[in-house]
């Protein structure tokens, strides 16, 4: 099983994110969400799709618009993910 820390390092989520604000949210969390909202047909905001772009993680979407689909490294993060979470949630 991969990490997601194996698709993307840790120095490449704080690199990408730069200044980007999003509250309590940490930068790893903000790409974790941002992949499973791709994932699941949603959409996020333009920073977030930027920090997405610039990881590879999604297509560029067409002009006006936040409308997009993963890469095959987005699904591979997402199946990343998405181990991970199952993993955590059996040790409970």
């Amino acid at each position: 099983m991969t990490d997601v820390s194996n698709i993307i390092s840790d120095e490449d989520i704080i690199r990408v994110h730069g200044f980007a604000s999003f509250g309590t949210m940490s930068p790893r969390e903000v790409v974790d969400e941002g992949v499973l909202k791709y994932a699941m047909g949603f959409t996020g905001g333009w920073t977030q799709v930027s920090i997405l772009l610039e990881h590879g993680l999604i297509q560029r979407p067409k002009p006006m618009s936040y409308k997009s689909r993963l890469t095959q490294k987005g699904f591979a993060y997402a199946r990343a993910l998405w181990a991970t979470r199952i993993k955590d949630n059996a040790n409970d």
